[in-house]
């Protein structure tokens, strides 16, 4: 790259004293590149989910949850400078890396993995956080869903909820929802997916795939599904449904013919579905409440637990369906609270099934430790005697 001065408040230099000057030298780049591709190869074949990148520290990588280490030296700010101008110069789409504060998108390093790359300043220097994408699409099965969770998705028109809190998988999840309609939808569907980043790619197979990014293909979730449902969509993917506009669109596709998956953010399916109504205009709530028996399909809700070998992470899920109990309890404002044992009441017949059911599968396979289900577990007494009960 050209010679670049740049002082306390841009990228290079040291983290030092205010108005440090340090000269980028057009050498400096090949090496940290190279830097950054090896540090990606380790992180990735010590199975990490993420990888943080920062001047003045060592790398670390995110495996099986802990963020560990990895064998590199402390880089220095010319160091993730390098790095960060060579992400945003191969990168579709990207600022000018003098206007970068905070900036996420797709990422390719060829011959090693995708990535969602996050790149941000901090103490006048650049720091990065790489999710890594894997080249395999995720499927249900491999998640460890339930089979009615693909059952939801033959619906002709409704809404799917993907719920949790922030790194709990849920990308994957919606993911593995599309790959499952591309292999198994009986007729040809369009499938619109709207998404702050395009991640997994996917390819078309018994259906259309149109994938448009938020601030590239469309200017924003909002906008991209009025676009979908006047662009012949059959089903729409919206990759955040936090806000109330995009709930009201949902509920309208839905009406209109759709099947609207989207990704909440709430810890469980009881408050995602209070999120759901509380979104709403209050006026608008008793006739969503109605609606909702109707046009509900399925929420999971999600965590990621580390796995008791220590290899990776596995998904605990907390899945709800349209059962009879749970439309009489969603048809009553003063019953929400009963969702859980609603859940507990039809997994036998129907798949429901409460994130202390799943927990307990979970401990007797062997996948995951007592110890870490019990920390997780929503109400620790109860599931301590249901595993006792479930190991006689």
């Amino acid at each position: 790259m050209p010679n670049a001065t740049v002082g306390a408040s841009g990228a290079a230099g040291t983290a030092g004293a205010p108005g440090d000057v340090r000269r980028i030298r057009p050498d400096v780049a090949a090496p940290e590149i190279e830097k950054l591709r090896q540090c990606l190869v380790d992180a990735i074949q010590r199975g990490a989910s993420d990888i943080h990148i920062r001047a003045g520290d060592v790398v670390y990588a995110r495996v099986a949850g802990h963020l560990t280490a990895l064998d590199t030296p402390v880089l220095t700010a010319v160091s993730t400078y390098e790095m960060v101008s060579h992400i945003l110069g191969t990168s579709n789409h990207a600022p000018p890396i003098d206007e970068v504060r905070d900036y996420t998108g797709p990422w390719s390093a060829p011959g090693i993995a995708r990535f969602r790359v996050s790149i941000l300043r901090q103490r006048s220097s650049f720091a990065i956080i790489m999710r890594v994408i894997p080249d395999i699409l995720p499927s249900l099965a491999s998640l460890g869903l339930p089979v009615q969770v693909g059952q939801a998705l033959l619906s002709d028109f409704g809404l799917v909820f993907v719920t949790g809190v922030q790194g709990s998988g849920r990308a994957s999840t919606i993911a593995a929802l599309i790959n499952h309609l591309n292999k198994y939808s009986p007729r040809r569907r369009h499938i619109v997916t709207i998404e702050s980043s395009i991640e997994f790619l996917h390819r078309n197979d018994h259906c259309a795939i149109t994938q448009r990014e938020v601030g590239v293909d469309t200017d924003s979730f909002a906008n991209g599904m009025d676009a979908a449902l006047e662009q012949d969509a059959d089903v729409i993917v919206v990759g955040e449904m936090d806000e109330p506009e995009i709930l009201e669109i949902a509920v309208r596709a839905s009406e209109a013919g759709r099947l609207v998956i989207g990704k909440l953010t709430a810890p469980d399916c009881t408050n995602a579905l209070r999120q759901f109504f509380n979104g709403l205009p209050t006026q608008a709530q008793d006739t969503a409440r109605l609606h909702i028996t109707e046009m509900l399909r399925a929420v999971v809700a999600q965590r990621l637990l580390p796995r008791s070998d220590g290899h990776g992470r596995v998904l605990a899920a907390e899945t709800l369906f349209m059962t009879p109990l749970v439309r009489d309890v969603l048809g009553d404002p003063g019953r929400l609270s009963e969702i859980r044992m609603a859940l507990a009441d039809g997994r036998a017949e129907f798949g429901t099934q409460t994130f202390d059911q799943h927990l307990a599968d979970l401990v007797i396979s062997g996948q995951v430790s007592f110890e870490v289900a019990l920390t997780l577990a929503t109400n620790s007494l109860d599931f301590e005697l249901q595993l006792r009960g479930l190991r006689r």
